[in-house]
């Protein structure tokens, strides 16, 4: 996908705040605001709202929203899950009449769940906010005002995507017709201007029971979606408990169901288990043994999240998936040398933001927010000037399945924040975007970080594997980054794996934020991931 030449960077430090952000200037609006007196909660919405206006082919006010929020005072971490529920009229015979025998990835009928972002962004600022949300979205509303330097990213998928965007009336307005062409392009974005505005002096009412629910309720009937204002009006995001692992010594920490973070536990752990069953094996970064020991790991992990995660009313028991007797068993199910024949239900790409902040309190945040696909499902609202995501496609029109079509159930989600914890507190604050390659490189980002001793920019910049389908016409395969080793590649083919060799740096393996807390020392280290077009900023 992306073949420039990356020159590696030093981990950013910090001793009172510490920010990363897919984008250099959302995470500059983070360490603003914590800056101008602000705490984790205020940056870590002044980046999200930042980053609808800065990367919108990536995330938006249209999608959903995920976090991790440790409050240092109370000494307590909250998992919320601000996904969004099926619509009322979102049934298998809604589509059936209209001649679908799948939910479509883009167009109208791909809009059938409640966008939960701002939900998201107000239940963070309820409970842990500091500063007002007019300050708080200032930055955003400055960038979609005035515009802003396209960044390659959003320039590559609108040239990528173009037939899809065109095929939307408002998208093409938007984003072909005053979109940027180059990178370096200013953007703007007025109507989104005016929709952050409403957000700030209105509250959530704006989004949800407001001109904002309205324009949304014009633009789905307008393009044959079920979404309605009363499914916008009955939204509600929720607090929960996070889903817990451990990992060499460390806690780790994800969103429970139905998001697919438990994955990444049950990875995490087996691979765990495999060392120290096999203690006489070179695990080295970058070999054929740890490469394949991984990705064994995640393929036993799918089976097992794809057997249990659903809305969270309907997920299957999850919690003995990461106990040892199960990770012992399936460790041992990994051959050294024969890949498994366990086959991943389906392929899940996703275009995602992971921004993190950690401020001179001890708060930290890790925070996800999503439109799914790129552009989410195609569909702009003119009158807001966003994209509404198309997450509801991992919903499936036949029934009696955890991810059967259902109205008011949460879909299948990809977002996953992560922490790991030392001595019950936050010690790595990480994440990623990708989709299905989001647990894998939470495998791999971890890994790196406690068992090899690499710092966050570091680990980050590694070569990168992921292994799947990028769509559900292809074969399972290894897809790797140009800059493993002949031995490593030549000891992965030994084994059984089909390879697919991609640039030396390629976006599909996602853009990772992590933040290291070093509480000895008083340091805060970061990292941004070069294949994206972020930073990672302490003060």
């Amino acid at each position: 996908m992306m073949s420039d030449v990356y020159l590696s960077r030093p981990a950013a430090l910090g001793g009172r705040g510490m920010v990363t952000a897919p984008h250099a200037l959302a995470a500059q609006a983070g360490l603003t605001t914590l800056a101008n007196g602000g705490n984790a909660a205020d940056a870590a919405i002044a980046m999200a709202a930042s980053l609808t206006v800065l990367y919108p082919h990536m995330t938006g006010i249209g999608g959903d929203a995920f976090f991790l929020y440790y409050d240092a005072a109370a000494d307590v971490i909250h998992a919320y899950n601000g996904s969004g529920a099926a619509a009322h009229e979102a049934t298998p015979d809604y589509y059936e009449a209209r001649g679908y025998s799948r939910i479509p990835e883009r167009g109208g009928a791909a809009v059938l769940t409640v966008p939960g972002a701002v939900d998201a962004w107000y239940a963070l600022h309820e409970r842990f906010g500091s500063l007002t949300m007019d300050r708080i979205l200032a930055p955003a509303l400055g960038y979609a005002q005035a515009g802003a330097p396209a960044a390659r990213s959003f320039v590559g998928a609108i040239a990528r995507l173009r037939d899809v965007l065109a095929e939307d009336e408002a998208a093409r307005a938007l984003l072909l017709e005053r979109g940027p062409r180059r990178t370096g392009d200013r953007f703007e974005n007025p109507a989104l201007a005016q929709a952050l505005h409403g957000i700030a002096k209105e509250g959530r009412r704006f989004w949800y029971e407001g001109e904002a629910a309205a324009a949304i309720d014009r633009c789905c009937k307008s393009v044959g979606s079920p979404l309605r204002a009363r499914d916008l009006a009955a939204h509600r995001g929720f607090f929960t408990q996070p889903a817990r692992g451990r990992f060499f010594g460390c806690a780790s920490l994800t969103m429970p169901p139905n998001s697919q973070g438990i994955a990444a536990l049950v990875a995490q752990q087996t691979y765990e288990a495999y060392c120290a069953q096999h203690g006489d094996m070179q695990l080295s970064d970058g070999s054929a043994q740890r490469v394949h020991a991984q990705t064994e790991s995640i393929r036993f992990a799918y089976a097992d999240r794809d057997a249990s995660v659903g809305d969270p009313r309907d997920a299957a028991p999850w919690a003995p998936l990461v106990e040892d007797a199960h990770v012992r068993v399936v460790a041992q199910a990994i051959h050294p040398f024969n890949a498994a024949q366990v086959q991943v239900a389906r392929a899940d790409a996703g275009d995602t933001t992971y921004l993190a902040c950690v401020d001179g309190a001890g708060n930290a945040v890790s925070f996800i927010q999503s439109l799914f696909h790129s552009f989410g499902a195609g569909v702009v609202v003119p009158e807001l000037g966003i994209a509404l995501q198309n997450r509801g496609t991992a919903f499936e029109l036949t029934g009696g399945t955890l991810r059967s079509l259902v109205p008011h159930r949460r879909p299948f989600h990809t977002l996953m924040p992560c922490m790991l914890l030392r001595d019950g507190r936050p010690w790595l604050v990480y994440g990623s975007m990708g989709g299905e390659g989001q647990p894998q490189t939470a495998l791999q980002l971890t890994t790196r970080i406690l068992a090899d001793g690499q710092d966050p920019q570091s680990a980050i910049e590694a070569p990168r594997w992921r292994f799947g389908r990028d769509t559900s016409g292809e074969p399972e395969r290894l897809h790797l980054e140009a800059r493993f080793s002949q031995a490593c590649l030549a000891g992965l083919r030994a084994r059984g794996h089909e390879l697919h060799l991609l640039d030396e740096w390629d976006e599909s393996m996602g853009h990772a934020g992590a933040i290291c807390i070093d509480r000895e020392r008083g340091v805060l280290s970061g990292g941004a991931d070069p294949r994206g077009d972020g930073a990672a900023l302490g003060l």
